[in-house]
């Protein structure tokens, strides 16, 4: 029965719906629009049946309906939106009822009059069916009227064929009505149900509605329908996307215009969120000449694939810079780095780098000892390649960021143009990260990675020479340097003149560090440099200091001792009160012997279980 209802100009709408039958969910909603008696009924009524999976409701019946509804249904099919009585209150419910179905995966079909951002129904619904799949009933043509006369009346007399092909009628249930006025109008042909034979034509008419529409048109309908689609041609273009398809097509067969302009609003439809996306990704990672393909494609219909794919590269891009700029820190870039005779070879690597003098692929490394400055280096290196070069993604990682998730960790690096590495010795050694597979992983991009010693070992590779650069013990000028960093950070006496002496300390950072503290507590020894008794002085003080404890000790023996003698002699009494155990306070003792403890001045006596301790208070 099917078959009766399929024509060349309905064909594309009835294939469509079949692939939604088989994929529910997938193209929701979905929307097809035609003039009154264009078929869209009868095509879903072919293909849906109401029942148990199926909700078909007209606009009358929709009105009457309380939601939310308590029943799950597969398909829900809403007939004639546009000639539903919204009300403030219903609609509520409604579009509640409406994104329900949609986010459950229930499959709404809905069908109305005109094309979406033509339809006097309220913004919201009308945002929910644009969100979807949009498909039109176009006018018949003479060729449509010839199938459907050949198909649906094989035994009219061939006057009366002739005449409702060359008809106007734009509709098939305008086609319908025109024959049935033919006949009405006294043909001599026998008027007979032999034309109306069939269930299959029957249930089509059943369908239609029988009022027959008075169509009075000035050109044809082939003629009115291309006109329409040359306005829509003139405000694509005046909006700015390249038209060249429609155009090759605007001449020929109206079902050509008509297949290819439903493709063509829909691809404008995806350029639109393209833009969307493209207004969210950071500038600065394309050049200005990828800058202009890309916003000249985002108007482009048939560029639409390639320009997809560009937008998913450049968000992940974009993430990953963001994402990795947060491990540098800003203010140690190049001009923070004191130049000196230890890191002159660095910071002329690290300048040949950022201006892309030296190659950007392979590896490269830092090699110096702790406290040296790798770290400041490899960082100053990260933020001039962000500031020169912000197209380009650099990956930072370092001990800490790297120990929390290193199989993410060193997945998102991989994925970045140029990597920095931070004390991968540390990294192996102590975070136990086994980096050989991922130096051989990304052996052919650049990375650049900070050692206290050369990582053959660490990194499984053989790496020249010539690609390793040395950092030295700093020099005196970049010593105090670190030094002004470390006085800022710290608590420091301000009054110290801490470079005095500083050519002397050998090492880096951390030994200017621990020069920089000790400074600090040598001050107080000089300020009481002049009370500091002499050598035969000391003596005599310590002399002092053995009769003073001598005397502790005498003047403890004898509150020692009482304390003992009583403490024996409450044990007797507690053993002796055993037998009568609701009389005894066990705190008592301990009580009545803390109470002459606080007694001798100067000591704390502590009693635990009959045992003394004594101890000096200081």
């Amino acid at each position: 029965m099917m078959d009766t209802y399929i024509f060349e100009f309905n064909k594309e709408i009835f294939d469509f719906l079949q692939k939604v039958v088989e994929n529910p969910g997938k193209y929701n909603p979905v929307y097809i629009f035609g003039k009154p008696g264009s078929g869209k009924s009868t095509i879903i009524r072919s293909i849906f049946r109401p029942g148990k999976d199926v909700l078909l409701l007209k606009p009358s019946e929709l009105a009457e309906i309380g939601f939310p509804l308590k029943e799950k249904y597969r398909y829900v099919i809403i007939l004639d939106i546009d000639l539903i009585p919204f009300n403030d209150d219903w609609v509520k419910k409604f579009f509640i009822q409406f994104q329900d179905w949609i986010d459950t995966g229930t499959q709404v079909i809905v069908t109305g009059t005109q094309p979406p951002d033509e339809l006097d129904i309220p913004e919201r619904v009308v945002s929910e069916i644009r969100g979807g799949v949009s498909v039109g009933i176009r006018k018949l043509t003479e060729k449509d009227r010839k199938e459907i006369v050949d198909k649906m009346f094989p035994n009219i007399s061939e006057d009366k064929k002739v005449a409702a092909i060359k008809s106007r009628s734009g509709t098939i249930k305008e086609l319908i009505g025109y024959i049935k006025s033919l006949e009405i109008g006294g043909v001599t042909e026998e008027k007979t149900e032999a034309h109306l034979e069939g269930e299959q034509f029957r249930d089509l008419v059943k369908s239609l509605e029988e009022d027959m529409p008075s169509i009075t048109l000035e050109r044809t309908v082939e003629e009115e329908l291309r006109e329409e689609y040359r306005a829509k041609l003139y405000v694509w273009e005046m909006k700015g996307f390249n038209c060249d398809r429609l155009k090759k097509v605007i001449d020929g067969p109206i079902e050509d215009i008509t297949r290819e302009f439903v493709s063509f609003t829909t691809d404008v439809q995806r350029l639109v969120e393209l833009q969307k996306r493209y207004g969210l990704i950071d500038p600065a990672l394309l050049t200005d000449k990828e800058r202009k393909e890309i916003e000249t494609d985002l108007f482009n219909p048939d560029r639409i694939f390639e320009l997809e794919r560009r937008i998913d590269e450049l968000e992940k891009r974009s993430e990953l810079k963001t994402d990795f700029s947060r491990y540098l820190d800003w203010e140690k870039g190049v001009d923070s780095l004191v130049s000196g005779k230890g890191n002159r070879d660095v910071l002329s690597f690290i300048k040949d780098f950022v201006e892309k003098k030296i190659e950007w692929k392979g590896v490269y490394g830092i090699i110096g000892k702790r406290g040296y400055g790798k770290t400041h280096h490899l960082n100053a290196l990260g933020v001039e390649i962000f500031r020169e070069h912000p197209q380009v993604v650099v990956g930072y990682g370092g001990f800490h960021n790297i120990i929390q998730n290193p199989e993410g960790m060193l997945e998102k690096l991989s994925e970045c143009d140029i990597i920095l590495l931070d004390d991968v010795e540390r990294i192996s050694t102590k975070g136990g990260v086994d980096l050989k597979p991922f130096f051989r992983k990304n052996s052919n991009k650049c990375i650049v990675f900070t050692s206290s010693q050369k990582p053959e070992g660490i990194t499984g590779m053989n790496i020249p020479d010539n690609r390793l650069y040395v950092l030295g013990e700093p020099d005196l000028e970049v010593k105090k340097a670190m030094l002004k960093v470390i006085i800022e950070m710290g608590d420091y006496s301000k009054e110290v003149d801490y470079e005095d002496g500083l050519e002397k300390v050998k090492g880096g950072f951390y030994e200017v560090e621990f020069y920089a503290n000790t400074k600090s507590r040598r001050v107080v020894v000089e300020e009481a440099e002049e009370e500091i008794p002499s050598e035969e002085k000391v003596e005599e003080i310590e002399e002092e200091v053995i009769e003073e404890v001598k005397e502790v000790k005498v003047s403890l023996e004898e509150p020692v001792e009482r304390i003992e003698e009583e403490v024996e002699e409450k044990a007797v009494e507690e053993e002796e009160r055993v037998e009568e155990p609701e009389k005894t306070k066990v705190s008592e003792p301990f009580e009545e012997m803390k109470g002459e403890v606080s007694k001798i001045e100067g000591y704390d006596i502590n009693i635990r279980n009959v045992n003394l301790r004594i101890t000096r208070e200081l």
